[in-house]
């Protein structure tokens, strides 16, 4: 799979040298921007695996642009651009971005800086990204997921919850259908929301990410991008897109939103 490629770079020469080097070297570039503020808002509606980035810009710099880019994608591979050599040394540091082109360069130098941008993505990039920030949805390679079965979509939110744990099909149940009884016809309620995760998974070919077994299921945690799991992992809720909503799709996931909240509050106080 292609990279989703931006440049940033307020020297239009500059940019354009860079823009012709890329294509020639096969990256898919999905814009190119002479202003860094555009270039994020872009960021934000559409999907970014790889930026280019000059350090100095007017408006926001390089540095602040990685940074706001690094939130919206912990993944996302940056490579910074500049002429001075003390300023990508600091933003190295700053941002720990993944390499850096210094000016001017060569078309040698350019295609090292893709080949490592090609080699770290093949490494660091999950097929799954889910999102629990705001409402839950599931997206694999950056496309939405349409769940036809809401209650499957909803057992597998309760699953995310978990953190990765088992979840047992009682639990599970007495969260999704909670005016039912626990008898035999609401175990097959259950059992066709497996049904249905397993047979849509294996059809995107990311059935490695679910496992059920012996009434109980669980998602593979390391298989998949969460920002629930990286606050879970130590990641400063700061750096995050919380804005005080998790999974507002579900009335039970009012506990979980409840504790990164005093998360939230006491990253504010530090």
């Amino acid at each position: 799979m292609k990279m989703k490629t931006i440049l940033v770079d307020d020297e239009l020469w500059s940019l354009k040298q860079l823009e012709l080097e890329c294509k020639k070297c096969g990256m898919e570039l999905v814009r190119v921007f002479d202003n860094a503020v555009e270039a994020f808002s872009y960021a934000q509606t559409h999907t970014v695996d790889f930026a280019l980035l000059d350090v100095k810009m007017p408006d926001m710099d390089g540095i602040a642009l990685a940074r706001k880019l690094r939130k919206i994608n912990p993944g996302m591979i940056i490579i910074y651009i500049s002429a001075y050599e003390e300023y990508l040394n600091a933003a190295m540091l700053d941002v720990k971005a993944d390499y850096y082109l210094l000016k001017p360069y060569s078309s040698r130098d350019v295609e090292e800086a893709l080949a490592r941008a090609r080699y770290l993505s093949g490494r660091l990039r999950k097929r799954v990204e889910i999102r629990t920030f705001g409402e839950f949805d599931v997206f694999v390679d950056g496309q939405l997921v349409e769940f036809s079965n809401q209650k499957a979509k909803e057992l597998l939110a309760v699953c995310i919850d978990s953190g990765g744990g088992e979840v047992a099909m009682k639990k599970t149940i007495e969260m999704l259908w909670e005016d039912r009884n626990y008898d035999e016809k609401v175990k097959c309620l259950y059992r066709k929301a497996v049904v249905y995760l397993n047979t849509l998974f294996r059809e995107y070919g990311i059935d490695f990410i679910f496992n059920n077994s012996r009434g109980k299921c669980h998602v593979n945690r390391p298989e998949v991008t969460c920002d629930y799991y990286e606050v879970l992992d130590g990641k400063n809720i700061k750096d995050t897109l919380f804005d005080g909503r998790y999974m507002t799709n579900y009335s039970w996931g009012e506990e979980t939103c409840g504790m990164l909240c005093r998360m939230a509050m006491e990253a504010l106080l530090d």
